[in-house]
C-alpha cells in the first residue's frame, strides 16, 4: 500500500450524494487491494491502545487537555503503517494509574499512557509504553509552540513504539490539528460531562466545538452515525481531513445498510485500511459490503487478529469461515471463544446454535439456546441489546417491534426440545 497514492484524490459527487473515492475502479476491483505481502505484514502488528494522559491527581483543565490530546494522538498514530492503533470506541478513558491492571488483563496488547500539562510556559507530555513482560519505555516532550508540540508528541510516541515515520505521515500530522489548547480542553470536557451512552448530548457538544474550530475533525468522532443527515457532515469532515482513518470507518458505518454488495460503503473501509492498515474494525467490516465476501476472508482474519478480545471480530470471522466452508471444528472453537470473550454478546451463541444444528447436534444447540435465554429473560440485558442493534438490518425491526429476538429464541428452544 503506497501512502502517496492517497494524495490529490478528489471527491466526485454521485446522484446519491455519496462521494466516489475510486472513480476508475469497478466493484470487483474495489475489493481486490490486499496483497500477500500486506497480509503477512499486518498479521505481525502490535495491538496498541492510546490511553488518556492524565492522573487521578490532575487538575480538571489539565485532565481535560490530556484526554483531548490522547484522542488526537489516536488520529495521528493510526497513520503508522506497522502497528495497529485501537479506535476511540474501544479505548478506556481511565487515569494513568490504571494502566498496570489494564495491561495485565490484556496481555496481547500494549498501552500508551502518561501525564500532560499546559500553561504560560508552554506544553509538556511525559509518556510511557507498557508491554506485558517487558520494561516500561519512557520519554518526555516539552515545547512552547502548540503545533510543534503536537507533532513532537506524535513523533515521540511513534519512536517509543518502534514505528517508522516517513514524509507522507509527517505531512498528514500537519493537517486538521486543533488550532489551540482550548480545543483539546473542550474535547476533554465533552467526554467528562457525558457518558458514552449520551450520544445526542455528546454529538451536540461536539458540533459546537466544530463550529468554533471546524478543522479539528477529530471532534466529529463524537457525532453519532445514525441520525439523518450525518452523512453530509462526515463528507464535509473528510474534505477537511482526508487522513482521518477513523472518520472513513464511521462513514462506512453510516452508509452501510447491511445489504451486500454495497460498493459505495465498501470504498470507505478500503480508504481507512489504505491510510491505516492496522485498523481492525475496517478490516473486519470490509467484507460485509463486498460482492464476493468469500474472497475477502483474509480481511476477516485480520480483524480477528487485530481486535483481540472483541466478540464482534470473533463472530465475524466465524461467519466468514462458514461462507468459506471451513472445517466445523475451527468454527466451533471460535464460537465458544466468542462466548468466553463476551458472555453478554448474543452473536456467538447464535453462531454456535446454527453450527450445532447444521451438524445434527441438537443437544448442544438446545443447551446454548438456554444459555442465551438468560441474557433475554426476564429482562433483556442492555449489553445484549446493544450488540444485536449493531447490525442495521436487525436494529430497525427490533426498534419497530417487527422482530422479537426473545420470542424467536423461545420458539427455537421449543423446536429443539421437539427434536430431542
Amino acid at each position: 500500500m503506497v501512502f502517496n497514492r492517497l494524495y490529490g484524490r478528489r471527491f466526485h459527487s454521485e446522484p446519491t450524494g455519496i462521494p466516489t473515492l475510486y472513480p476508475t475502479l469497478d466493484p470487483l476491483q474495489l475489493e481486490r487491494f490486499l496483497t500477500d505481502l500486506d497480509y503477512a505484514h499486518i498479521k505481525s502488528f502490535d495491538n496498541v491502545y492510546i490511553l488518556p494522559f492524565f492522573s487521578r491527581k490532575s487538575e480538571s483543565l489539565q485532565a481535560c487537555f490530556g484526554l483531548g490530546l490522547s484522542r488526537l494522538m489516536i488520529r495521528n498514530l493510526m497513520l503508522l503503517r506497522d502497528i495497529s492503533i485501537h479506535g476511540p470506541e474501544d479505548t478506556p478513558e481511565v487515569p494513568c494509574e490504571a494502566v498496570h491492571d489494564i495491561s495485565e488483563a490484556q496481555p496481547r496488547s500494549c498501552h500508551v499512557t502518561g501525564l500532560t500539562s499546559f500553561g504560560s510556559d508552554g506544553y509538556s507530555l511525559q509518556v510511557e509504553v507498557h508491554r506485558p513482560g517487558r520494561p516500561v519505555n519512557r520519554t518526555s516532550v516539552r515545547h512552547g509552540h502548540f503545533n510543534t508540540f503536537l507533532r513532537e508528541c506524535s513523533s515521540a510516541i511513534a519512536r517509543l513504539l518502534g514505528s517508522k515515520v516517513d514524509d507522507g505521515i509527517a505531512q498528514a500530522w500537519q493537517v486538521a490539528q486543533p488550532r489551540d489548547a482550548k480545543s483539546l480542553v473542550q474535547l476533554g470536557i465533552i467526554h467528562f460531562d457525558f457518558e458514552r451512552q449520551q450520544m445526542a448530548e455528546r454529538g451536540g457538544a461536539a458540533q459546537r466545538l466544530l463550529d468554533i474550530d471546524p478543522d479539528f475533525v477529530v471532534a466529529m468522532w463524537d457525532i453519532d452515525e445514525e441520525p439523518p443527515g450525518v452523512n453530509q457532515k462526515y463528507f464535509t469532515g473528510l474534505k477537511s481531513d482526508p487522513y482521518n482513518a477513523q472518520l472513513y470507518f464511521l462513514t462506512f458505518c453510516a452508509i452501510w445498510t447491511s445489504t451486500s454488495p454495497q460498493p459505495e460503503a465498501l470504498q470507505f473501509c478500503r480508504k481507512a485500511i489504505e491510510l491505516s492498515p492496522g485498523h481492525g474494525k475496517a478490516q473486519m467490516c470490509a467484507p460485509h459490503a463486498a460482492q464476493r465476501p468469500v474472497e475477502m476472508l483474509r480481511h476477516s482474519e485480520l480483524g480477528y487478529r487485530l481486535l483481540p478480545g472483541n466478540s464482534f471480530a470473533v463472530n465475524n470471522y466465524t461467519l466468514a469461515l462458514t461462507r468459506a466452508n471451513a472445517p466445523a471444528a475451527k468454527r466451533l472453537e471460535l464460537a465458544e471463544e466468542g462466548i468466553t470473550v463476551d458472555p453478554r454478546d448474543p452473536g456467538s451463541y447464535m453462531r454456535l446454535i446454527e453450527l450445532c444444528i447444521s451438524l445434527g447436534d441438537h443437544k448442544t444447540a438446545l443447551a446454548t439456546a438456554e444459555r442465551l435465554r438468560k441474557l433475554y429473560e426476564p429482562k433483556m440485558d442492555e449489553r445484549a441489546l446493544y450488540c444485536l442493534r449493531q447490525n442495521p438490518r436487525m436494529a430497525e425491526p427490533i426498534d419497530s417491534g417487527e422482530y422479537d429476538p426473545v420470542a424467536e429464541n423461545r420458539q427455537l428452544i421449543a423446536e429443539l426440545r421437539g427434536h430431542l
